[in-house]
């Protein structure tokens, strides 16, 4: 290979990789508004309804008896139970831990157990978390 067809191979790999990245840059806005959208929904309904700052009202609305148990309250309390993990306040960590039952996942009669202890392993890491940093951080969820 000749140094010409050399340094015409790199700047095709540079430029390459560079649009990867700028790929991946624009798929992780992407799907980070789409959560936004998501959490900002659910934290909608609970805050119409119940005091306090958005963690204490996805709890609240959690542990509401309001509506009765049925398979739509359960949907709408799974999805509230995603968001406080998503919004990576640690106060809703003893709250999580209380919910926890041991029984099977059955989404039609109780709390999914699986979404509680992926929240649970989310707020007990101490790792970075996207999504706090974008809504607490930046947004001021």
């Amino acid at each position: 290979m000749s140094l010409k067809s050399t340094s015409r191979l790199r700047k095709i790999l540079l430029k390459g990789i560079l649009i990867v990245l700028l790929i991946c840059v624009v798929v992780i806005i992407l799907l980070s508004l789409s959560i936004e959208l998501r959490v900002k929904k659910i934290c909608g309904m609970a805050t119409q309804k119940y005091a306090g700052d958005k963690v204490e009202a996805l709890m609240m609305f959690v542990d509401s008896k309001e509506y009765g148990y049925n398979a739509h309250r359960y949907r709408a309390n799974n999805h509230a139970i995603w968001a406080l993990a998503q919004l990576g306040d640690k106060r809703a960590l003893p709250f999580l831990r209380n919910l926890l039952t041991g029984e099977p996942c059955d989404h039609e009669t109780n709390l999914c157990q699986g979404e509680i202890k992926e929240a649970i392993q989310i707020l007990g890491r101490n790792q970075f978390n996207l999504p706090k940093f974008l809504w607490r951080g930046i947004l001021n969820y």
